[in-house]
Formats: C-alpha cells, sequence, structure tokens
C-alpha cells in the first residue's frame, strides 16, 4: 500500500467518524420501522446489506405488497444512478472496483468524497471513500440489527426521533462545505421550497425541488 493510499484511507476514516454514531441510531429506526411492518428479521438486514439506503428501505417497509415494495426501491434508488456517473469521474482504478464502489454510494459518501476533492484534489480518493464505506457500512449493520432485536422496548418517539437524525446530519454537513452564494442560495432555496413540494406531490419533494433547483444555478451560472 503506497504512502498516498494510506492517507487517504486515514482521511477518510476521520472525515467518517461522526457517520458511525449518524447511521447507528438512523438504522436503528429502519429496524424499529421493518418490526413494525412485520418484515422477517433476516430480510431487513438483508435489505441494509443489498439496498443500504435509509429512504428507500423505510420506502419499501411502507408500500404493501411485493410489487409495490420493489418499485418503490427502484424508483427512489434513481438518484444513486446520477450519482454513479458522477463519482467515476473521481474515482480511478479497474472496472470490477469501480463496479463494487457502486453498491456503497450513498448520498453520503458522495458528498464527502466530492466535498474532499474539492478541499484536496491530491487525495487518493478512491482510498477516502473505502475510509468511509469502512464505517458506513458496519454501521447501517449494526444499527438495523440493534433495532429489530431491541426496537420493540423503545418508546415511540425515541424511535421517531431516531428517523431524524439523517435530515439534522446533512444540513450541518452542508452548512460546514457551502462557500460560494450561488451554493449558500441553492441550499436555501432548496430548504424553503421542498415542504411545499412534498405537500403537492408526497414522497417526491426533495426529488423535484432538488431537480429543478439544480437546473435552475446551472442554468444561471452558464
Amino acid at each position: 500500500m503506497s504512502d498516498a493510499t494510506r492517507s487517504g484511507l486515514r482521511a477518510g476514516l476521520r472525515a467518517g467518524g461522526p457517520i458511525f454514531p449518524t447511521f447507528l441510531g438512523i438504522f436503528i429506526g429502519f429496524g424499529v420501522a421493518a418490526q413494525v411492518a412485520g418484515v422477517p428479521p433476516w430480510a431487513a438486514v438483508l435489505m441494509t446489506m443489498a439496498v443500504f439506503a435509509a429512504p428507500a428501505q423505510f420506502a419499501i417497509v411502507d408500500a404493501a405488497g411485493v410489487g409495490p415494495m420493489i418499485a418503490a426501491g427502484v424508483l427512489v434508488n434513481l438518484r444513486f444512478f446520477l450519482m454513479s456517473l458522477a463519482m467515476s469521474q473521481l474515482l480511478r482504478g479497474p472496472r470490477w472496483r469501480l463496479l463494487l464502489s457502486a453498491q456503497f454510494i450513498i448520498a453520503t459518501s458522495y458528498l464527502l468524497t466530492f466535498f474532499q476533492s474539492r478541499r484536496q484534489p491530491s487525495t487518493d480518493l478512491a482510498a477516502f471513500y473505502v475510509g468511509l464505506v469502512l464505517l458506513a457500512f458496519p454501521a447501517a449493520l449494526t444499527g438495523t440489527i440493534l433495532g429489530l432485536l431491541f426496537g420493540a422496548g423503545l418508546p415511540a418517539v425515541v424511535a421517531f426521533g431516531a428517523t431524524l437524525f439523517l435530515p439534522m446530519y446533512f444540513t450541518l454537513l452542508l452548512a460546514a462545505e457551502l462557500k460560494a452564494r450561488y451554493e449558500i442560495g441553492a441550499a436555501l432555496l432548496g430548504f424553503a421550497l421542498t415542504p411545499f413540494a412534498e405537500y403537492a406531490v408526497p414522497g417526491w419533494g426533495v426529488f423535484l425541488t432538488g431537480l429543478g433547483v439544480g437546473v435552475a444555478v446551472t442554468a444561471v451560472q452558464r
């Protein structure tokens, strides 16, 4: 392992430090939701391993019937297709490694790797990404298992509070990274419009707002 790879891996582990407790809380909430919905424990754990995306997993367990569950998971996870295309320009390596890396692309790993590429372009981003995943994925599995084992004994308000960790985490993450005026404006516009979009089109508010604000900012920048 080269010095650059070791340095990138350590940077990824440091940046991923806040991920572990955050994902632990979020996926405890998922484990509780899966238990309430009557999802078999083995299926809930397998879902975390295969899907590894809390919003999609909550949508799946909320859907009734196998067909709607699969459709919900596919539709919610479509956003990762675009993230994978963007990440393919940042990560370098054999095709098999890129395909394996794509399995672990989530909003957190995408954003933190992208932010790292802006702060320190010389970082071995592939190693940095691995460092993030080494903390995020075990946290998700551990949280799911804990939610399944002990979720029934948690007060409802605590279980619900666990689902709020993710938006709070992303808010703090973006607040620390936004620098340019158009970035700050885009974030504020997104926060302002998302509740209205979600009310108008339930389940699609975040996606539609992000798409609309992104197109608007791109058009202004050009």
